[in-house]
């Protein structure tokens, strides 16, 4: 196991200072009174140096392999596993995380971090009566960055050289998932382009936060998106979001189109497909399309395991072939809520969703039926709106493919 070593005499101790104040009395120092016999006070000593060495957890290693390369006695080692157990999981150690074990000059350990996810650590340290155990978040700075790309294949492929593309493949399919057909819409040429918050620890990306502003040039149509009270709406203080989600599941590739009639792959006969066939992998999070409430839940025939959801205005949606059911005939449901994960119960040749939408008793095609109109931003809002974006939509206007400015350096 590999590590860096490294000497400080400041890491993990507390800075000591002797700071003397002098009052201030109409501008000017007021003249002390003399005194005798004066006796300066002992120079503070400065904190004793300690080794502090880096490295990355291993593969199959343990805290207690881990450990033991450091020249910890077993008994050193059991106590700070005990600290440890509360307050994270000892299985959940991930190779290539990287950790720091600080010790002084004569070897004796003193403290243990490691880096937990992007946003929070474990601490270990020697205490009095032995060892503490903590998790703490990292301190994350949030600056403003921008990104913008185009489309040559894919939208995974034009954000896949920029930091957390995936990342950024979601939140574009989140803003704009009412106005654009994501599976079937996506076009070379087509451009992406964010403003967006970058959050960094000690310099260094970790991640995105909010979108504040994005464009989506979409087959020659732009479209623009602001943040404004937790709300997204576009140039003209129109709300980018529907009432009704277009699809159900997040960005996945569609195995089956909606039609009339074609040839079910296991009964071998020309049926009616009246709805669309999501492939995904068993497990994967199905949500409502829409507030509902739940008007069957379970076991259908050659739908397996099955849920529907009636809304109002006439309209129900219902999901099958699910492995799970996670709700309950009777219980509402608010739009995006977990209610089962994809399977392939039924009559299915592989794990996927099945999603149908029936509209004043008829089915229609989810990819294509209008269920409700765009709404506007509260009139009361919209002066305010429309001067908050100004700065913004200039921005947009401005970026180019090659315009990517991530803050890491200043």
């Amino acid at each position: 196991m590999g590590f860096v070593r490294r000497y400080s005499t400041a890491i993990w101790l507390a800075v000591l200072a002797v700071v003397s104040a002098t009052a201030i009395v109409g501008g000017r120092q007021p003249v002390p009174e003399p005194v005798e016999n004066v006796v300066a006070a002992p120079a503070v000593p400065a904190p004793p140096p300690v080794e502090v060495l880096e490295g990355s957890f291993p593969r199959n290693g343990t805290l207690s392999t881990t450990l033991a390369g450091f020249d910890l006695s077993p008994a050193v080692i059991y106590e700070i596993g005990e600290a440890v157990r509360p307050v994270f999981d000892v299985r959940r150690f991930q190779p290539g995380r990287a950790f720091q074990v600080v010790r002084n000059m004569t070897g004796e350990f003193l403290a243990f971090e490691y880096v937990i996810d992007d946003e929070s650590k474990l601490m270990v340290e020697r205490v009095d009566d032995g060892f503490e155990a903590r998790r703490e978040q990292l301190p994350l700075e949030t600056r403003i960055d921008t990104v913008a790309a185009d489309v040559s294949t894919s939208l995974w492929n034009a954000l896949a050289g920029k930091p957390r593309g995936d990342q950024l493949v979601m939140e574009l399919e989140s803003v704009f998932r009412a106005q654009v057909d994501f599976y079937r819409d996506i076009r070379p040429g087509d451009q992406i382009k964010f403003i967006i918050e970058g959050l960094y620890h000690e310099g260094e990306f970790v991640k995105y936060g909010e979108v504040q502003a994005a464009e989506f040039v979409n087959q020659g149509k732009p479209l623009q998106a602001y943040r404004f009270n937790d709300e997204y709406y576009d140039e003209n203080g129109m709300s980018t979001r529907r009432s009704f989600l277009p699809a159900p599941l997040e960005f996945t590739r569609i195995s089956g189109n909606f039609s009339s009639g074609r040839l079910h792959p296991i009964l071998n006969t020309v049926r009616a497909h009246r709805g669309v066939d999501y492939a995904a992998p068993t497990g994967t999070a199905v949500m409502a399309a829409s507030d509902g409430r739940i008007t069957y839940a379970g076991p259908n025939g050659t739908f397996g395991n099955f849920v529907r959801i009636q809304h109002t205005g006439g309209v129900i949606t219902e999901y099958a072939h699910l492995s799970r059911v996670l709700v309950n005939v009777g219980q509402r449901v608010k739009q995006e809520e977990i209610i089962g994960r994809v399977g392939m119960t039924g009559l299915a040749t592989g794990p996927h969703l099945h999603y149908q939408l029936q509209q004043n008793g008829s089915y229609v095609n989810p990819r294509t039926a209008r269920l409700d109109p765009p709404k506007p931003i509260d009139p009361s809002l919209r002066d305010a709106y429309m001067t908050s974006i100004t700065g913004p939509r200039s921005l947009l206007a401005s970026l180019a493919a090659s315009d990517s400015v991530l803050m890491a350096e200043e």
